[in-house]
């Protein structure tokens, strides 16, 4: 008989675990519900300032790589011609990184180029460079700074004085 009572006391403490282990579970599968809800879409089909930017962000992100998947031949004629650019107008060059700080090239480039703006210890002028590069040019930025040193001195000093102008006044506007 001694052994019926421990089974019984064992049997309900089982009970006793499997109800508490139910109510975790169900306070689970609650809360999972509450946070499913949460993240559903607004009822007005209209994206967050985040959704917006996070989805312009992404699809800055893909023209870069697209970028890098592109045949041979038209990354090489690309950057022959931002090479040119570089060397025969670095005005040019400074002045469309202008329009990629002002968002000519889409919200999410333009977000881009403002991270690159707002981090003083980089060097901005070589990110937005080859930020421009890609926007503008389509050049892949491994080939924007293979283009950048075929520069001679005098040239990269004209270009970084270009971009460096270009990001003063961009700064100056915010």
């Amino acid at each position: 008989m001694a052994n019926n009572g421990t089974n019984n006391g064992t049997k309900k403490r089982g009970a006793q675990l499997d109800r508490e282990i139910d109510e975790v579970l169900r306070m689970r599968q609650k809360k999972q519900q509450t946070a499913a809800v949460a993240a559903k879409p607004r009822s007005s089909g209209t994206p967050s300032q985040a959704e917006y930017e996070r989805r312009e962000l992404a699809e800055a992100h893909k023209k870069i790589d697209d970028l890098r998947r592109a045949p041979l031949s038209d990354r090489k004629e690309a950057q022959a011609e931002f090479l040119k650019a570089l060397r025969d107008d670095p005005e040019l060059v400074a002045e469309r990184i202008g329009w990629l700080l002002a968002g000519n090239y889409g919200y999410g480039s333009m977000l881009l180029a403002k991270r690159v703006l707002g981090a003083p210890r980089m060097n901005r002028s070589a990110a937005l460079t080859q930020m421009i590069g890609a926007f503008e040019w389509m050049t892949p930025e491994d080939m924007v700074r293979a283009a950048w040193k075929k520069l001679s001195a005098s040239e990269k000093a004209a270009l970084e004085r270009a971009v460096q102008g270009e990001i003063a006044s961009a700064q100056s506007e915010e």
